[in-house]
């Protein structure tokens, strides 16, 4: 029998049948942070919804078993929490408060939790509508936070600074590779030497007129056409220098005038756009977050190194992953397929924006 558990506004299943936390911890402080306590509980209830997301992630590729598979992530959700509780010990430098509507949103999802879950389900997390209150509370704030911390960050990127060309390569590898029995698999030089012929037969194509895709299925219709941007004043690049220098000597269009050749192996390519505009106002975009990344974690930084933090990591091993923890569709949420029981309400609209975008903190992570 699985019941839902409403977070946020989302809803999670778990099942009732593995229950095995511990009530008793609930009240126990399991953070102190300048002297102010967290409790047990509250963690606990954060670490479930976290888990729930990686289940939600991880879990078609290994099931219910993913935590004894992947093992918990115990430590980086406590890191989260660390930065939540750091990020409202500072919020009136940033002039960040909860208004009245946030209050409100807060309490009526919190009540909510409370009406869509059995006893069983909150006894286990040491559920109390002040405790689940005070998880959200800590997700609105740090968004709000982190907001505040990059609000001032210069977002003007020119197109100089940004500017990506983009073009479309063929590889015909010839790295080593391993068989059935695990044994490394290492290419004759006369295999090599067909593999080039055949990159040279796509690179004449192409330069004949044809389109690369039709190129390469005509040689080798196992192998695909791949695309990648890049830019002069980028700081690191995927593609080997040999290829960016034959790239950056062609106009829209144009191919190699030869099969570039490197470890990976041989290469044709074909400049699809001197100036890609979709690719340049992605950089834009990574460059604008890059330097709110920076600054969020020039801020936190210095506020985390002077923080007196402690943490009862004896207390934190009390809890475990074995009851699972699952994100339950609005399909499942209407239909009751997860379930032998009628299905609760998946949780209200006013939960979901009363913690914002509670996955993440713009450039928090």
């Amino acid at each position: 029998m699985k019941n839902r558990l409403a977070v946020a506004g989302l809803c999670f299943t778990l099942t009732a049948g593995m229950l095995t936390g511990c009530s008793g911890n609930s009240g126990k402080a399991i953070i102190t942070l300048d002297g102010q306590k967290t409790e047990y509980a509250v963690a606990n209830i954060m670490l479930r919804y976290s888990q729930a997301q990686m289940q939600a992630f991880y879990g078609s590729y290994l099931g219910d078993n993913l935590w004894s598979q992947y093992g918990d992530s115990t430590k980086s959700m406590m890191d989260t929490l660390k930065q939540m509780l750091i990020l409202e010990q500072h919020q009136d430098e940033y002039n960040v408060s909860l208004t009245d509507d946030d209050k409100k949103k807060i309490d009526e999802a919190a009540q909510q939790f409370m009406d869509d879950n059995d006893q069983a389900t909150l006894k286990s997390m040491g559920a109390t509508k002040e405790r689940v209150a005070r998880v959200l509370e800590l997700y609105t704030i740090r968004n709000k936070m982190s907001n505040a911390i990059v609000a001032d960050v210069d977002t003007n990127v020119t197109d100089d600074e940004a500017a990506q060309k983009t073009i479309n390569y063929v590889v015909f590898s010839t790295a080593d590779t391993t068989d059935s029995d695990g044994n490394k698999v290492v290419l004759t030089d006369d295999e090599k030497a067909a593999l080039l012929a055949n990159a040279q037969k796509v690179r004449d194509a192409v330069a004949g007129g044809k389109s690369m895709e039709d190129a390469v299925k005509d040689v080798d219709d196992t192998k695909t056409v791949s695309s990648t941007s890049y830019g002069d004043n980028d700081e690191s690049y995927t593609l080997d220098e040999a290829i960016r220098n034959a790239a950056d000597k062609l106009k829209d269009g144009e191919v190699a005038d030869e099969v570039i050749t490197t470890d990976a192996g041989y290469y044709v390519i074909q400049m699809k756009a001197t100036y890609d505009p979709d690719a340049t106002a992605s950089k834009k975009e990574r460059i604008i977050n890059e330097r709110k990344s920076s600054k969020f974690s020039e801020v936190y930084d210095a506020w985390e190194s002077a923080a007196d933090y402690t943490q009862d990591d004896a207390l934190l091993k009390e809890i475990t992953f074995n009851d699972i923890y699952q994100m339950a569709t609005e399909a499942q949420s209407e239909t009751g397929t997860e379930s032998t029981e009628s299905t609760e309400d998946a949780g209200s609209t006013e939960a979901t924006e009363a913690a914002s975008e509670t996955e993440s903190a713009a450039a928090t992570e």
